[in-house]
Protein backbone atom coordinates (compact mmCIF):
# COMPACT_ATOMS: atom_id res chain seq x y z
CA UNK A 1 0.00 0.00 0.00
CA UNK A 2 1.13 3.48 -0.83
CA UNK A 3 1.96 4.98 2.11
CA UNK A 4 1.32 9.46 1.63
CA UNK A 5 3.09 10.11 4.98
CA UNK A 6 6.37 8.32 4.04
CA UNK A 7 7.55 9.70 0.75
CA UNK A 8 5.44 13.20 0.25
CA UNK A 9 7.25 14.28 -2.55
CA UNK A 10 7.75 11.01 -4.54
CA UNK A 11 3.70 10.65 -4.04
CA UNK A 12 3.05 14.76 -5.13
CA UNK A 13 5.52 13.04 -8.30
CA UNK A 14 3.86 10.61 -9.18
CA UNK A 15 -0.30 12.36 -8.67
CA UNK A 16 0.73 15.21 -10.93
CA UNK A 17 2.15 12.66 -13.61
CA UNK A 18 -0.50 10.26 -13.41
CA UNK A 19 -3.42 13.30 -13.40
CA UNK A 20 -1.65 14.97 -16.34
CA UNK A 21 -1.06 12.00 -18.33
CA UNK A 22 -5.22 10.98 -17.38
CA UNK A 23 -6.42 14.52 -18.53
CA UNK A 24 -4.72 14.25 -21.65
CA UNK A 25 -6.13 10.86 -22.35
CA UNK A 26 -9.94 12.06 -20.94
CA UNK A 27 -9.39 15.41 -23.37
CA UNK A 28 -9.38 13.70 -26.20
CA UNK A 29 -12.02 11.22 -25.04
CA UNK A 30 -14.06 14.19 -24.52
CA UNK A 31 -13.54 15.36 -28.23
CA UNK A 32 -14.61 12.32 -29.37
CA UNK A 33 -18.09 12.59 -27.41
CA UNK A 34 -17.96 16.27 -28.57
CA UNK A 35 -18.55 17.71 -25.30
CA UNK A 36 -16.11 19.47 -23.66
CA UNK A 37 -12.67 18.19 -21.59
CA UNK A 38 -13.60 20.48 -18.47
CA UNK A 39 -16.66 17.42 -17.45
CA UNK A 40 -13.53 14.81 -17.68
CA UNK A 41 -10.99 17.22 -15.53
CA UNK A 42 -13.61 17.15 -13.25
CA UNK A 43 -14.33 14.07 -12.98
CA UNK A 44 -10.94 13.04 -12.37
CA UNK A 45 -10.96 15.03 -9.50
CA UNK A 46 -13.89 13.63 -7.99
CA UNK A 47 -12.12 9.87 -8.12
CA UNK A 48 -9.53 11.51 -6.92
CA UNK A 49 -11.15 12.30 -4.02
CA UNK A 50 -13.13 9.03 -3.67
CA UNK A 51 -10.09 7.70 -4.00
CA UNK A 52 -8.59 9.05 -1.17
CA UNK A 53 -11.02 7.94 1.27
CA UNK A 54 -9.84 4.15 0.73
CA UNK A 55 -6.11 4.99 0.16
CA UNK A 56 -4.96 8.41 1.86
CA UNK A 57 -2.85 10.05 -0.83
CA UNK A 58 -4.24 13.65 -0.37
CA UNK A 59 -1.72 14.52 2.78
CA UNK A 60 -1.70 18.34 3.52
CA UNK A 61 1.59 18.99 1.78
CA UNK A 62 -0.19 17.14 -1.28
CA UNK A 63 -2.91 18.85 -1.08
CA UNK A 64 -1.56 22.18 -1.21
CA UNK A 65 0.57 21.81 -3.83
CA UNK A 66 -2.86 20.68 -5.69
CA UNK A 67 -4.59 24.27 -4.23
CA UNK A 68 -1.20 26.18 -6.00
CA UNK A 69 -1.79 24.63 -9.46
CA UNK A 70 -5.60 25.17 -9.61
CA UNK A 71 -4.42 28.92 -8.34
CA UNK A 72 -2.01 28.59 -10.90
CA UNK A 73 -4.95 27.10 -13.44
CA UNK A 74 -7.51 29.92 -12.71
CA UNK A 75 -5.02 32.39 -13.75
CA UNK A 76 -4.04 30.68 -17.18
CA UNK A 77 -7.84 30.26 -17.78
CA UNK A 78 -8.67 33.97 -16.99
CA UNK A 79 -5.73 35.44 -18.48
CA UNK A 80 -6.72 33.61 -21.98
CA UNK A 81 -10.37 34.45 -21.81
CA UNK A 82 -9.19 38.49 -21.54
CA UNK A 83 -6.42 37.61 -24.20
CA UNK A 84 -9.58 36.06 -26.86
CA UNK A 85 -11.44 39.33 -25.72
CA UNK A 86 -11.26 42.35 -28.17
CA UNK A 87 -12.66 44.98 -26.28
CA UNK A 88 -12.28 47.58 -29.07
CA UNK A 89 -15.05 44.83 -31.50
CA UNK A 90 -17.08 45.02 -28.69
CA UNK A 91 -17.27 48.52 -27.74
CA UNK A 92 -18.16 48.76 -31.77
CA UNK A 93 -20.98 46.09 -31.47
CA UNK A 94 -22.17 47.34 -27.87
CA UNK A 95 -25.48 48.82 -28.95
CA UNK A 96 -26.86 45.85 -31.29
CA UNK A 97 -25.25 43.30 -28.05
CA UNK A 98 -25.98 45.28 -25.04
CA UNK A 99 -29.37 44.68 -24.93
CA UNK A 100 -29.60 41.09 -25.01
CA UNK A 101 -26.75 40.99 -22.85
CA UNK A 102 -28.20 43.62 -19.81
CA UNK A 103 -31.70 41.48 -20.26
CA UNK A 104 -30.54 37.97 -19.94
CA UNK A 105 -28.26 38.95 -17.06
CA UNK A 106 -30.72 40.23 -15.03
CA UNK A 107 -32.79 37.11 -15.88
CA UNK A 108 -30.64 34.77 -15.39
CA UNK A 109 -29.28 35.93 -12.32
CA UNK A 110 -32.55 36.59 -10.64
CA UNK A 111 -34.55 33.13 -12.21
CA UNK A 112 -31.20 31.68 -10.06
CA UNK A 113 -31.42 33.91 -6.79
CA UNK A 114 -34.90 32.66 -6.64
CA UNK A 115 -34.71 28.91 -7.96
CA UNK A 116 -31.65 28.54 -5.33
CA UNK A 117 -34.24 29.99 -2.13
CA UNK A 118 -36.49 27.76 -3.80
CA UNK A 119 -33.87 24.67 -3.43
CA UNK A 120 -34.01 25.87 0.42
CA UNK A 121 -30.27 27.53 0.10
CA UNK A 122 -30.40 30.96 2.31
CA UNK A 123 -29.81 34.73 1.16
CA UNK A 124 -26.16 34.76 0.59
CA UNK A 125 -25.52 31.48 -1.05
CA UNK A 126 -28.57 32.09 -3.27
CA UNK A 127 -26.74 35.30 -4.50
CA UNK A 128 -23.74 33.82 -5.17
CA UNK A 129 -25.81 30.83 -7.22
CA UNK A 130 -27.54 33.96 -9.18
CA UNK A 131 -24.08 35.46 -9.87
CA UNK A 132 -22.45 32.37 -11.15
CA UNK A 133 -25.87 31.60 -13.49
CA UNK A 134 -25.52 35.28 -15.06
CA UNK A 135 -21.85 33.63 -17.00
CA UNK A 136 -22.31 31.74 -19.53
CA UNK A 137 -19.25 30.04 -22.21
CA UNK A 138 -17.52 31.10 -25.09
CA UNK A 139 -15.97 27.56 -25.43
CA UNK A 140 -19.02 25.63 -25.12
CA UNK A 141 -21.13 27.88 -27.61
CA UNK A 142 -18.57 28.55 -30.66
CA UNK A 143 -17.67 25.17 -31.76
CA UNK A 144 -21.26 23.97 -32.89
CA UNK A 145 -21.26 27.61 -34.84
CA UNK A 146 -17.86 26.79 -36.20
CA UNK A 147 -18.60 23.00 -37.27
CA UNK A 148 -21.93 24.21 -39.16
CA UNK A 149 -19.56 27.07 -40.83
CA UNK A 150 -22.17 30.06 -39.33
CA UNK A 151 -20.12 31.96 -36.99
CA UNK A 152 -19.09 34.65 -39.28
CA UNK A 153 -22.59 35.21 -39.78
CA UNK A 154 -24.20 38.07 -37.66
CA UNK A 155 -25.96 35.68 -35.55
CA UNK A 156 -23.00 33.74 -35.24
CA UNK A 157 -21.23 37.24 -34.65
CA UNK A 158 -24.08 37.94 -31.89
CA UNK A 159 -23.56 34.65 -29.74
CA UNK A 160 -20.05 35.50 -29.92
CA UNK A 161 -20.35 39.45 -28.40
CA UNK A 162 -23.22 38.45 -25.89
CA UNK A 163 -21.00 35.52 -24.39
CA UNK A 164 -17.66 38.06 -24.04
CA UNK A 165 -19.72 40.11 -22.50
CA UNK A 166 -21.42 37.86 -20.21
CA UNK A 167 -18.08 36.33 -19.24
CA UNK A 168 -16.78 39.65 -18.70
CA UNK A 169 -19.83 41.04 -16.67
CA UNK A 170 -19.91 37.47 -14.55
CA UNK A 171 -16.35 38.25 -13.19
CA UNK A 172 -17.12 42.14 -12.50
CA UNK A 173 -20.35 41.21 -10.78
CA UNK A 174 -17.99 38.50 -8.81
CA UNK A 175 -15.80 40.66 -7.62
CA UNK A 176 -18.47 43.12 -6.48
CA UNK A 177 -19.69 40.05 -4.49
CA UNK A 178 -16.49 39.07 -2.88
CA UNK A 179 -16.51 42.73 -1.70
CA UNK A 180 -19.83 42.62 -0.02
CA UNK A 181 -20.12 39.07 1.47
CA UNK A 182 -18.22 40.16 5.04
CA UNK A 183 -20.95 42.78 5.19
CA UNK A 184 -23.71 40.11 4.21
CA UNK A 185 -22.59 37.40 6.47
CA UNK A 186 -22.13 39.23 9.91
CA UNK A 187 -23.77 38.21 12.73
CA UNK A 188 -26.03 41.41 13.13
CA UNK A 189 -27.68 40.67 9.98
CA UNK A 190 -27.50 42.12 6.70
CA UNK A 191 -26.19 45.55 6.86
CA UNK A 192 -27.38 47.02 3.25
CA UNK A 193 -25.54 50.31 3.72
CA UNK A 194 -22.24 49.03 4.88
CA UNK A 195 -22.90 46.63 1.50
CA UNK A 196 -23.86 49.75 -0.68
CA UNK A 197 -20.76 51.67 0.52
CA UNK A 198 -18.48 48.96 0.25
CA UNK A 199 -19.55 48.35 -3.11
CA UNK A 200 -19.11 51.83 -4.17
CA UNK A 201 -15.89 51.71 -2.92
CA UNK A 202 -14.78 48.32 -4.88
CA UNK A 203 -16.72 50.08 -8.01
CA UNK A 204 -14.31 52.87 -7.52
CA UNK A 205 -11.12 50.80 -6.79
CA UNK A 206 -11.93 49.21 -9.80
CA UNK A 207 -12.48 51.98 -11.83
CA UNK A 208 -8.74 53.48 -10.95
CA UNK A 209 -7.15 49.72 -11.65
CA UNK A 210 -9.05 50.07 -15.08
CA UNK A 211 -7.88 53.29 -15.88
CA UNK A 212 -3.95 51.75 -14.70
CA UNK A 213 -4.77 48.44 -17.15
CA UNK A 214 -5.89 51.13 -19.48
CA UNK A 215 -2.58 53.30 -19.53
CA UNK A 216 -0.28 50.31 -19.56
CA UNK A 217 -2.29 48.60 -22.54
CA UNK A 218 -1.98 52.13 -24.61
CA UNK A 219 1.65 53.28 -23.76
CA UNK A 220 3.73 50.82 -22.01
CA UNK A 221 2.42 47.11 -23.81
CA UNK A 222 2.77 48.14 -27.66
CA UNK A 223 6.43 48.85 -27.23
CA UNK A 224 6.76 46.28 -24.93
CA UNK A 225 6.11 43.65 -27.34
CA UNK A 226 7.43 45.27 -29.99
CA UNK A 227 11.06 44.72 -28.35
CA UNK A 228 9.77 41.07 -27.15
CA UNK A 229 9.46 40.46 -30.93
CA UNK A 230 13.00 41.70 -32.01
CA UNK A 231 14.84 40.51 -29.35
CA UNK A 232 13.13 36.95 -27.95
CA UNK A 233 11.99 33.82 -29.64
CA UNK A 234 9.32 31.77 -28.59
CA UNK A 235 8.70 30.42 -25.48
CA UNK A 236 10.59 33.75 -23.98
CA UNK A 237 8.41 36.52 -25.30
CA UNK A 238 5.03 34.67 -24.13
CA UNK A 239 6.58 33.52 -20.70
CA UNK A 240 7.54 37.31 -20.14
CA UNK A 241 4.05 38.10 -21.26
CA UNK A 242 2.68 35.41 -18.77
CA UNK A 243 4.97 37.04 -15.86
CA UNK A 244 3.98 40.60 -16.46
CA UNK A 245 0.20 39.46 -16.49
CA UNK A 246 0.85 37.21 -12.95
CA UNK A 247 2.06 40.83 -11.86
CA UNK A 248 -1.32 42.46 -12.88
CA UNK A 249 -3.38 39.64 -11.59
CA UNK A 250 -1.49 39.82 -8.23
CA UNK A 251 -1.64 43.44 -7.69
CA UNK A 252 -5.34 43.11 -8.44
CA UNK A 253 -5.43 39.80 -5.40
CA UNK A 254 -3.64 42.53 -3.46
CA UNK A 255 -6.00 45.16 -3.91
CA UNK A 256 -8.95 42.77 -3.20
CA UNK A 257 -10.58 42.06 -6.85
CA UNK A 258 -9.26 38.39 -6.22
CA UNK A 259 -6.83 36.61 -8.62
CA UNK A 260 -9.50 35.91 -11.25
CA UNK A 261 -10.37 39.49 -11.95
CA UNK A 262 -6.93 40.64 -12.27
CA UNK A 263 -5.86 37.54 -14.35
CA UNK A 264 -8.96 38.73 -16.75
CA UNK A 265 -7.39 42.61 -17.53
CA UNK A 266 -3.99 41.02 -17.47
CA UNK A 267 -5.22 39.06 -20.62
CA UNK A 268 -7.12 42.43 -21.60
CA UNK A 269 -3.96 44.02 -21.53
CA UNK A 270 -2.04 42.26 -24.04
CA UNK A 271 -5.61 42.07 -26.31
CA UNK A 272 -4.32 43.62 -28.99
CA UNK A 273 -0.89 42.69 -29.15
CA UNK A 274 0.46 41.32 -32.76
CA UNK A 275 -0.72 37.76 -33.34
CA UNK A 276 2.75 36.50 -32.70
CA UNK A 277 2.38 37.00 -29.25
CA UNK A 278 -1.14 36.57 -28.60
CA UNK A 279 -1.19 32.61 -30.21
CA UNK A 280 2.80 31.88 -29.44
CA UNK A 281 2.94 28.42 -28.76
CA UNK A 282 4.64 28.15 -25.31
CA UNK A 283 1.32 29.88 -23.97
CA UNK A 284 -0.77 26.92 -25.20
CA UNK A 285 1.44 24.64 -23.84
CA UNK A 286 1.29 26.28 -20.31
CA UNK A 287 -2.39 26.74 -20.47
CA UNK A 288 -3.17 23.21 -21.46
CA UNK A 289 -0.89 21.85 -18.72
CA UNK A 290 -2.15 23.81 -15.76
CA UNK A 291 -6.18 24.92 -16.74
CA UNK A 292 -7.36 21.13 -15.93
CA UNK A 293 -6.02 21.32 -12.61
CA UNK A 294 -8.46 24.14 -11.35
CA UNK A 295 -11.59 22.17 -13.04
CA UNK A 296 -9.64 18.59 -11.07
CA UNK A 297 -9.40 21.07 -7.78
CA UNK A 298 -13.34 21.59 -8.63
CA UNK A 299 -14.06 18.16 -8.31
CA UNK A 300 -11.64 17.37 -5.66
CA UNK A 301 -14.06 20.14 -3.34
CA UNK A 302 -16.95 17.94 -3.95
CA UNK A 303 -17.45 16.22 -0.68
CA UNK A 304 -19.39 12.46 -1.39
CA UNK A 305 -21.14 12.84 1.09
CA UNK A 306 -22.94 15.78 0.06
CA UNK A 307 -23.97 14.50 -3.41
CA UNK A 308 -27.35 13.05 -2.96
CA UNK A 309 -28.52 16.18 -1.49
CA UNK A 310 -26.31 18.17 -4.31
CA UNK A 311 -28.30 16.15 -7.22
CA UNK A 312 -31.82 17.87 -6.13
CA UNK A 313 -30.70 20.88 -5.63
CA UNK A 314 -28.89 20.70 -8.64
CA UNK A 315 -31.64 19.62 -10.89
CA UNK A 316 -34.01 22.88 -9.66
CA UNK A 317 -30.83 24.96 -10.64
CA UNK A 318 -30.45 23.22 -13.72
CA UNK A 319 -33.91 24.21 -15.41
CA UNK A 320 -33.37 27.87 -13.86
CA UNK A 321 -29.73 27.91 -15.94
CA UNK A 322 -31.75 27.06 -18.92
CA UNK A 323 -34.78 28.58 -18.25
CA UNK A 324 -33.01 31.82 -17.41
CA UNK A 325 -30.74 31.87 -20.51
CA UNK A 326 -33.81 30.61 -22.84
CA UNK A 327 -36.34 33.66 -21.39
CA UNK A 328 -33.62 35.79 -21.00
CA UNK A 329 -31.91 35.89 -24.04
CA UNK A 330 -34.48 34.90 -26.76
CA UNK A 331 -36.98 37.54 -26.22
CA UNK A 332 -34.73 40.71 -26.45
CA UNK A 333 -32.52 38.37 -29.19
CA UNK A 334 -35.70 38.24 -31.71
CA UNK A 335 -35.53 42.17 -31.93
CA UNK A 336 -31.85 41.84 -32.87
CA UNK A 337 -31.82 38.98 -35.44
CA UNK A 338 -33.92 37.05 -37.26
CA UNK A 339 -36.81 35.56 -35.45
CA UNK A 340 -35.77 31.97 -36.74
CA UNK A 341 -32.86 31.90 -35.05
CA UNK A 342 -33.08 33.52 -31.92
CA UNK A 343 -33.66 30.17 -30.03
CA UNK A 344 -30.55 28.84 -31.01
CA UNK A 345 -28.62 32.15 -29.97
CA UNK A 346 -30.54 31.67 -26.48
CA UNK A 347 -29.44 28.14 -26.47
CA UNK A 348 -25.97 28.75 -27.45
CA UNK A 349 -25.88 30.97 -24.05
CA UNK A 350 -27.56 28.26 -21.93
CA UNK A 351 -23.89 26.22 -20.94
CA UNK A 352 -21.93 27.26 -17.82
CA UNK A 353 -18.70 26.54 -17.19
CA UNK A 354 -15.50 28.07 -16.06
CA UNK A 355 -16.66 31.33 -15.26
CA UNK A 356 -19.60 30.01 -13.30
CA UNK A 357 -17.54 27.36 -11.39
CA UNK A 358 -14.91 30.49 -10.62
CA UNK A 359 -17.32 32.54 -9.47
CA UNK A 360 -18.75 29.79 -7.03
CA UNK A 361 -15.16 28.68 -5.80
CA UNK A 362 -14.23 31.80 -4.86
CA UNK A 363 -16.73 32.83 -3.50
CA UNK A 364 -16.45 29.26 -1.62
CA UNK A 365 -13.13 30.52 0.09
CA UNK A 366 -15.42 32.20 2.41
CA UNK A 367 -16.15 28.61 3.91
CA UNK A 368 -19.66 26.49 3.72
CA UNK A 369 -21.94 29.52 5.54
CA UNK A 370 -21.22 31.24 2.11
CA UNK A 371 -21.21 28.16 -0.50
CA UNK A 372 -22.41 25.00 1.35
CA UNK A 373 -21.38 21.56 0.06
CA UNK A 374 -25.03 20.73 -1.70
CA UNK A 375 -24.43 24.28 -3.45
CA UNK A 376 -21.24 23.34 -4.45
CA UNK A 377 -22.25 20.02 -5.56
CA UNK A 378 -25.14 21.43 -7.26
CA UNK A 379 -23.69 24.03 -9.59
CA UNK A 380 -21.35 21.07 -10.29
CA UNK A 381 -23.64 19.31 -11.86
CA UNK A 382 -25.47 22.33 -13.74
CA UNK A 383 -22.25 22.78 -15.12
CA UNK A 384 -21.74 19.15 -16.55
CA UNK A 385 -24.84 18.83 -17.81
CA UNK A 386 -25.26 21.83 -19.96
CA UNK A 387 -21.65 21.48 -20.95
CA UNK A 388 -22.65 17.98 -21.89
CA UNK A 389 -25.64 18.66 -23.62
CA UNK A 390 -25.97 21.92 -24.71
CA UNK A 391 -23.66 21.41 -27.68
CA UNK A 392 -25.85 18.77 -29.13
CA UNK A 393 -29.05 20.41 -29.53
CA UNK A 394 -27.49 23.27 -30.61
CA UNK A 395 -25.85 21.66 -33.64
CA UNK A 396 -29.11 19.73 -34.39
CA UNK A 397 -30.94 23.44 -34.33
CA UNK A 398 -28.19 24.61 -36.58
CA UNK A 399 -28.66 21.73 -38.39
CA UNK A 400 -32.33 22.25 -38.94
CA UNK A 401 -32.19 25.92 -39.81
CA UNK A 402 -28.84 27.02 -42.01
CA UNK A 403 -27.65 30.47 -41.41
CA UNK A 404 -25.30 31.08 -44.11
CA UNK A 405 -22.58 33.63 -43.51
CA UNK A 406 -22.14 36.62 -46.04
CA UNK A 407 -19.04 36.04 -48.51
CA UNK A 408 -17.80 33.35 -46.77
CA UNK A 409 -14.11 32.47 -48.49
CA UNK A 410 -12.53 30.62 -46.14
CA UNK A 411 -12.86 28.10 -43.35
CA UNK A 412 -14.96 29.23 -40.80
CA UNK A 413 -12.99 31.30 -37.91
CA UNK A 414 -13.65 33.25 -34.75
CA UNK A 415 -12.86 36.65 -35.68
CA UNK A 416 -9.82 38.27 -35.30
CA UNK A 417 -9.93 38.90 -32.04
Amino acid sequence: MIQASATPDSLLVLLVGGVTLLAIVLKHLCERLRIPALVGYILIGLGLRLLHDVVPLLSPAVQGAFDLLAALGLVALLFRVGLGSNPRRLLDKLPGASLIWLISVLVSGAVGYYAARWAGFDNVPALVAGVALTATSIGVALPPWQAAGALRSEQGALVLDVAELDDISGVVLMALLLAIIPTLTGGNGVDWMAASTTGASLLASLAAFTAGCYAFAHWVEPPMTRALIRRERSPTRMLIVVAVGSLIAALAGMLGFSLAVGALFAGLVFSKAPRKIRQDRGYRVLYDFLTPFFFIGIGLKLEPEALTGALSAGAILLVAAVLGKLVGTALPARFMAPRSSALVIAMSMVPRAEIAMVIVDQAGRYGPGVVPPALYGAMTVVTLATCAITPSIVQRQLAANPITPPNLTGPDQPPSR
